[in-house]
């Protein structure tokens, strides 16, 4: 069953041609809208009902709507604006619970794909949404489904989902790799492309290493292969001269015992050639074994300083980066609203909260940490509603953001290691796009906020311990350009 097909010939015709006149928009462009929205939305109900829990919400969801409406759709626009408006009430529920911060996004991606406005969006949205879990609960009742049923079925609507999903769409809605599909395999391929390329120059510098240290060995086995050849030809210089020399000194004995002094002349112009030869000989190796030694020597001294060299040119680069940091920090704060800094200037910041970090670091001459983490970021057990807490402190972080209209933000989302690591990722990302929709809501223009849950990942603390793991579960704000 492909519930695409269903929804494209039971209500996006029905919906297109009603809400055109309704929203003042062409019933083209309604259906390029809905085009986009409708696989959308069943991506993200496939993704949460991923696990029976979150199927088991979906069909709870699914059940509480009326599906009598979706066979007189052009009858309920008929009705005048109170039935629209009730839907549109009763599908902005939905929209909240299903997008949550990928919303603004999402619309953004509706806009540029259809060309109607980002308002007619919002409200075909909120239209098309309880339609469409309206045919899901029809479905799930003529069914007869439980919960492991539904999960079933919207499991099976992945290939035709990633068909019709928009490009750049999964990703706007934090949809899992087994929606994402190509977009996965391609993410896959950068990182393994990025791997290799790694492991190349790796492999070439470690090559280049071998080479050097291949270099000074070669030259230090050359030097010693010369000492050897030296000795070698000294020890055979010697040896056939001996063989030689005695049979002759025996003769010259003879002669001299005869009194032929020449003969001892000659034998004192032999010994003292031999003995000549023997220096020469001597001399040489040792100058060549010290030429060697010292070719070894400044091979390795090559290699020091190329060592060296690595090490400073890190260290530049480090200074680089930390000096990257500070510009980018001078930068965002040189900009000031000066209404909302003496509004910024009148708020007294609870002490520790990410709006008094803030202030601190700018007044401290933009030193310190530059990630400001939040105080008060509670939350009930897996859930991604803000508390009153958590709206306050962020209330001052919009008043410096306020004050500083060139601060850009990243909001990153973190857990504990306590339960499975995907769901984890998945709670810190809803988490850190609920802070980001609040701090939109409050007038925050939604490009200068980008939001991503890490799940477990860079803890702070021990997960060992209850306070470790409550240090763990954090938002952070940090600067971005």
């Amino acid at each position: 069953m492909n519930l695409l097909n269903i929804v494209k010939d039971q209500i996006s015709g029905p919906l297109a041609s009603s809400a055109s006149g309704f929203l003042g928009e062409s019933e083209s462009n309604i259906t390029s809208a809905l085009g986009g929205i409708m696989p959308g939305l069943l991506g993200k109900v496939s993704d949460m009902a991923s696990n029976e829990s979150g199927a088991q919400g979906i069909l709870d969801m699914a059940k509480g709507v009326d599906t009598g409406m979706l066979d007189n759709i052009s009858g309920l626009f008929g009705g005048g604006g109170s039935g629209i408006n009730a839907l549109m009430n009763s599908g902005g529920g939905m929209v909240d619970s299903l997008l949550g911060g990928s919303q603004a996004g999402f619309l953004d991606k509706i806009v540029g794909l259809s060309g109607i406005s980002k308002g007619s969006a919002g409200s075909l949205l909120k239209m098309a949404a309880p339609m469409l879990m309206g045919l899901i609960g029809k479905q799930a009742m003529s069914g007869g489904l439980n919960a492991s049923g539904l999960m079933s079925m919207l499991g099976g609507q992945k290939s035709f989902i990633q068909k019709m999903l928009p490009s750049g769409m999964g990703s706007v809605l934090g949809l899992g790799a087994g929606l994402l599909g190509g977009a996965a395999d391609a993410g896959k391929n950068v990182v393994s492309g990025a791997a290799n390329m790694a492991g190349d120059v790796a492999g070439g510098a470690m090559d280049a290493g071998k080479k050097v240290v291949g270099g000074a060995a070669n030259l230090a086995g050359k030097g010693a292969n010369v000492v050897g050849d030296v000795a070698g030809t000294a020890a055979k210089t010697g040896g056939s001269m001996l063989r030689w020399l005695l049979p002759l000194l025996l003769v010259l004995g003879v002669l001299g015992f005869f009194g032929l002094k020449t003969g001892c002349s000659a034998v004192d112009d032999v010994a003292s050639k031999v003995s000549d030869t023997t220096k020469n000989v001597a001399t040489g190796a040792a100058d060549m074994a010290k030429d060697g030694a010292n070719a070894v020597g400044d091979a390795a001294g090559a290699v020091a300083d190329g060592a060296a060299g690595a090490a400073e040119a890190v260290a530049d680069g480090v200074g680089t980066v930390a000096g990257g940091a500070m510009d980018l920090a001078k930068s965002a704060f040189s900009s000031v609203n000066a209404a909302a800094k003496k509004t910024l200037d009148g708020i007294t910041m609870v002490a520790g909260s990410a709006g008094d970090q803030m202030v601190k670091f700018v007044e401290g001459g933009f030193k310190g940490n530059s990630n400001f983490r939040l105080k008060n970021a509670n939350f009930a057990t897996g859930s991604s509603a803000l508390t009153a807490e958590t709206k306050s402190e962020l209330n001052n972080v919009v008043a410096v953001l306020s004050a500083y209209d060139k601060v850009n933000l990243n909001v990153s989302g973190y857990t504990d290691n306590t339960g499975n690591a995907a769901s984890n990722v998945k709670l810190s990302d809803a988490r850190a796009n609920s802070v980001l929709a609040y701090l939109v809501s409050k007038g925050v223009n939604a490009s200068r906020v980008n939001a991503k849950g890490y799940g477990a990942d860079n803890p702070v603390a021990s997960n060992e311990t209850a306070d470790g793991r409550a240090q763990n579960r954090r938002i952070e704000l940090s600067l971005r350009k």
